[in-house]
C-alpha cells in the first residue's frame, strides 16, 4: 500500500509540474515575453545567413500556424507552407537589412496574447532594394513554457525602391 501511496505522490507532482510550465506568467510578465517574441521577430529576418533565417523565422510559429499575407493572396496553414511561402527553393535569397517593429498595443486573456503595430522593413531582393512600411497583428499562444505566434496578419503599402 505505501509503494501505491508513494507512486500516485510522484504522479500527482509530476502532473502539477507540467501544469506549471503550461500556465502563462502574470500580466506584466507576460506582456514583455510578447514584446520579446515581436522583437524576435524581427531578429530573426536579420540573421546572416537564409538557413540561420528561415531557422530562426519558422522557430516562432505554432506548428499549426496562419498567416494572412496583405494582398489578394489567401492564407498560408502550417509550418510546410510558411517554409514555402518565405523561403522558396526555387527563389533568390531575401536579405533584410532593416526591420524595425512598433507595438502599439498588447492584448493578453489567458493563454492568448494579441499584439498590435506598424513596421518599417528594408530588404535586397533579386537585386533590388525594397522598403516596405504596414501594419500587423499577431495573435500567440503560450505553451510549453514559451509564447509562439498562432496567427499573423499585416498590410502593407506599396513596395518602394530605395
Amino acid at each position: 500500500m505505501a509503494f501505491w501511496k508513494g507512486l500516485l505522490v510522484v504522479a500527482a507532482m509530476v502532473q502539477i509540474a507540467a501544469c506549471a510550465d503550461r500556465e502563462p506568467p502574470a500580466a506584466p510578465a507576460a506582456e514583455e515575453g510578447l514584446r520579446a517574441l515581436d522583437r524576435a521577430y524581427a531578429e530573426a529576418w536579420l540573421a546572416p545567413s537564409p538557413a540561420d533565417q528561415e531557422r530562426a523565422v519558422l522557430a516562432l510559429f505554432d506548428r499549426e500556424a496562419v498567416i494572412m499575407p496583405d494582398g489578394a493572396a489567401g492564407p498560408e496553414e502550417g509550418i510546410s507552407s510558411l517554409r514555402r511561402f518565405w523561403f522558396p527553393e526555387d527563389a533568390p535569397a531575401t536579405t533584410v537589412s532593416h526591420f524595425d517593429r512598433e507595438i502599439d498595443d498588447i492584448e493578453i486573456e489567458g493563454d492568448l496574447g494579441v499584439v498590435s503595430g506598424r513596421y518599417v522593413l528594408s530588404f535586397r531582393y533579386d537585386g533590388r532594394e525594397m522598403t516596405q512600411k504596414g501594419n500587423y497583428v499577431l495573435v500567440a499562444r503560450y505553451r510549453g513554457g514559451a509564447w509562439r505566434i498562432k496567427r499573423m496578419i499585416w498590410n502593407d503599402a506599396p513596395l518602394t525602391d530605395v
